[in-house]
């Protein structure tokens, strides 16, 4: 995935676009809902304009962007106005790319409308905006949109249209909707369990934390152990990893589960956190968080 780049600035507005930019991965990407073009021809060089973002050639997607956009394609819309707002391949203008994303998310662009919402709640807008344009991402199926939705049930006291929400989130994929299902809508201690080893599996790592307070309840020190490694950083690495700095965290903040035991019986211990790893990896199928500014 291939991030919007955000030039320093005091501005207010572009600090609110830098700390969306910027939000944790707790991460679902939302793939983008491309705009409907009217030919083959236009389908075809917005495809191009994505490519050439995705790689980070930003003035040749602009370029493509700019007349698109102007013939109401919203993904042109909303990848343009990013560009407009960091400078990127184009100078840098502010007021211009507020607008266009404005534009956007007037046009249901379900990214342009997260965007936007999360700006006019930097800015403490009336709430009922707020809502309405996450309503509008929510409507073109993005999670993101959907978990601020359910919290602001959850705020308001309706459980039930935010236990609604998080299911639909689900089964979209998002993990984090399955933890806060998990924490506050199952009844029993297995449909919380089942809930969080799937949010696990996604890629959620607050949920593996929860399942390592769970396993040392029970006194399994194996699972502890192997769910703090994955709570610490484990699903994270890649071909740059630092393996040795993730050994030292993993073994910072893990080893409290099994330090009572005696040298021998440690050992044995941690024979069973690998299997117990070496079985989670075989299932592991990591959940994208959505991102500003983003393309896959």
């Amino acid at each position: 995935m291939k991030n919007m780049i955000v030039r320093p600035s005091n501005s207010p507005r572009i600090s609110a676009l830098k700390s969306m930019v910027a939000m944790p991965a707790i991460g679902v990407a939302a793939c983008l809902a491309f705009g409907t073009s009217s030919s083959a021809h236009a389908a075809s060089a917005l495809d191009d304009g994505i490519s050439a973002y995705r790689h980070g050639e930003f003035e040749k997607s602009a370029s493509i962007f700019a007349p698109l956009a102007e013939n109401g394609d919203t993904t042109a819309q909303y990848l343009l106005s990013c560009q407009t707002i960091n400078g990127a391949g184009v100078t840098a203008n502010e007021d211009a790319g507020w607008d266009m994303m404005k534009k956007a998310a007037g046009n249901l662009q379900p990214d342009a409308s997260i965007i936007m919402a999360r700006k006019l709640e930097a800015d403490k807008a009336p709430r009922d905006l707020i809502r309405g344009l996450y309503q509008q991402a929510a409507d073109k199926d993005q999670t993101q949109a959907m978990l601020w939705l359910a919290l602001d049930a959850m705020d308001q006291g309706n459980a039930d249209q935010a236990k609604e929400l998080l299911e639909k989130a689900w089964e979209l994929g998002d993990p984090r909707a399955a933890t806060l299902l998990a924490n506050r809508f199952t009844k029993s201690d297995s449909g919380r369990y089942q809930y969080l080893r799937a949010a696990a599996q996604r890629g959620e790592m607050r949920a593996a934390a929860y399942l390592a307070e769970e396993a040392k309840s029970v006194d399994d020190t194996a699972e502890a152990v192997g769910w703090c490694a994955i709570a610490t950083g484990l699903p994270g690495h890649n071909e740059d990893v630092d393996w040795k700095s993730i050994g030292d965290a993993v073994e910072d903040n893990c080893s409290k589960f099994d330090k009572d035991l005696d040298a021998e019986d440690r050992a044995a211990n941690r024979e069973k956190v690998d299997q117990f790893l070496a079985s989670f990896f075989e299932e592991y199928k990591p959940w994208q968080p959505w991102q500003a500014c983003a393309v896959r």
